[in-house]
């Protein structure tokens, strides 16, 4: 999903050029078999362990703590060099907690002398190096399944007092980030970017041969490099396709609840990707369970008040055909005014709660119980503290079974940022929260370290890429409308029909996946479910 930053229609996707940088290893690694505490389901990527080996230069006097932050400056352009390569990496490296990241057992000390390669009989001065082993997890899109490494370049030392010229070069969009932002956008098989990073590995070896002991020396131009060549090994994550939502424990309180948020994108525009993406999904869940009722507390959503005109009889679906399709408009309105008349619906039901309801009847291995299900579906100001987007979310973890959120990511740093809430937040109940916004998988994963119960009571869906505004709504529908069809599907094959078909792009996937599904128990011999909806009163 675009930030807040973005400039660009459309939002971010980065191109596939392979790096192929000189002095990395290739992708013939061994891949032996390895495990994590949860496998990672994707319909078009693969979860995989992502090992690294580097080092940095340090003061020798530098305490761990200095050590540690250097590791970071290093590690987190690495985030932007994958994701221009179509690979979501999972840690989150911007919060007081990353250094948690960095396991001090792996470190290797020694002091090297820094030389000048015109004057080697004196050296400069000394500097400690550090090598350390960093591992991740990484969503690897599928047509890189095969691959035991993935070579690529990140930056070296303090970047920040060269950071123009790495914008200029290394950056293909958004140059408005400058400096903060280059660990997003750092993109290092750019050519002007790989042109600086050639000079200068070329430079930095022909030095490194007047060398007299290779390995305790360094030179000048070594130790203030801008690049260093990185090698990130990946090896498989046990994966199992045909684990499911627990849909058997979503009823234990006999209702089924799914709050649903739509982050506006242009405020008041009768062309807002928020507002179409909101009607999109109303318009989807609807089509699939027309038996739901649509109401909104206070507020009379069925007929239309627009240049002295009372237009009744609406209802959603109209909405929605208006909105995102441009057809059905009431003969009262005008060519000229339908752009007016759209803001006026779009104020309408706008910063309101609107509930889809309707009874059903679940059946679980013969035992037949009544049951309710509701969608409570939000759309507004979802990006700013002051909108109170943070009250409604904690009140949502409070009581959702599903809970989604649709709209800008912010980078993580939005009201739905973890650090926000805390375990006394969350229902002691099992939850899934399905996050359809930019590299949700890096920023809301952290979620399971504060759930009560952990992955026994969460499950999250989130993208390993950024994904385009165009279609989200859709996305987020179809998964809505897997808790409701009564199907019972596989997290897989929910997924797979998350996929959309955009103008540009067919079966758009940004490497979503599912998490912290592995304790789940459903399948449908274990648990033969029903679901029967009552028909809406005529």
């Amino acid at each position: 999903m675009r930030t807040m930053f973005s400039g660009t229609r459309f939002g971010l996707l980065a191109g596939v050029a392979a790096l192929g940088l000189a002095g990395c290893a290739g992708d013939d690694l061994v891949d032996p078999e390895g495990s994590d505490p949860d496998e990672i389901i994707g319909a078009n990527a693969v979860g995989r362990n992502a090992t690294i080996e580097s080092y940095v230069l340090v003061s020798t006097n530098a305490s761990e703590s200095e050590i540690k932050r250097a590791m970071i400056q290093q590690l987190r352009p690495l985030f932007g060099a994958m994701k221009a390569q179509d690979i979501g990496l999972g840690n989150r490296l911007d919060g007081a907690n990353a250094t948690s990241f960095i396991d001090v057992s792996t470190w290797r000390r020694d002091t090297v002398d820094v030389i000048d390669p015109m004057r080697p009989e004196t050296p400069v001065r000394q500097l400690q190096r550090v090598r350390f082993r960093y591992t991740d997890r990484a969503i690897v899109h599928n047509r890189y399944a095969r691959r035991r490494a993935f070579p690529t370049t990140t930056l070296f030392g303090d970047y920040n007092s060269h950071a123009s010229e790495i914008v200029q070069d290394c950056q293909s969009e958004h140059r408005d980030w400058g400096a903060s932002g280059i660990w997003y956008n750092f993109e290092p098989h750019l050519s002007a970017c790989q042109q600086r990073i050639t000079a200068e590995t070329t430079r930095i070896t022909a030095q490194r041969r007047r060398l007299e002991d290779a390995d305790r020396q360094v030179t000048v131009d070594e130790a203030a490099r801008w690049f260093t060549p990185i090698s990130i090994k990946l090896t498989t994550i046990s994966r199992q396709e045909t684990r499911y939502p627990d849909y058997h424990r979503l009823f234990d309180d006999n209702r089924l609840v799914v709050y649903s948020f739509f982050g506006e994108d242009k405020h008041d525009d009768p062309n807002d990707y928020g507002a179409r993406n909101f009607f999109a999904f109303l318009q989807t869940v609807l089509q699939a369970r027309p038996e739901l009722r649509v109401s909104a507390p206070g507020t009379d959503l069925t007929a239309v008040s627009f240049r002295g005109m009372n237009i009744t009889g609406v209802t959603a679906l109209q909405v929605a055909g208006w909105i995102n399709n441009g057809t059905g408009y009431p003969s009262q309105v005008s060519f000229s005014d339908r752009n007016e008349f759209r803001r006026t619906v779009i104020r309408q039901w706008r910063d309101k709660t609107v509930t889809l309801s309707a009874p059903a009847t679940v059946s679980i291995n013969g035992a037949t119980k009544m049951v309710t299900l509701e969608v409570r579906a939000y759309y507004g100001d979802e990006e700013s503290f002051s909108s109170g987007a943070v009250s409604r979310y904690r009140q949502a973890f409070r009581d959702a079974d599903v809970f989604q959120y649709t709209g800008h990511s912010h980078l993580g740093a939005g009201p739905l940022d973890s650090r926000n809430f805390s375990a006394m937040d969350f229902a002691n109940q099992y939850q899934i929260l399905q996050i359809n916004s930019c590299v949700s998988f890096n920023y809301y994963n952290e979620y399971f370290t504060m759930h009560p119960g952990g992955t026994r009571n969460l499950d999250t869906v989130t993208n390993g890429l950024p994904v385009y505004l165009e279609g989200s709504g859709l996305s987020t529908a179809r998964f809505t409308v897997a808790f409701l069809d009564g199907r019972f599907r596989s997290y897989n094959d929910v997924l797979v029909a998350m996929r959309v078909n955009l103008g540009w792009e067919y079966n758009h996937d940004a490497n979503r996946v599912a998490d912290g599904e592995s304790d789940n128990t459903f399948t449908p011999t274990s648990q033969r479910m029903t679901l029967t909806v009552a028909p809406a009163a005529r």
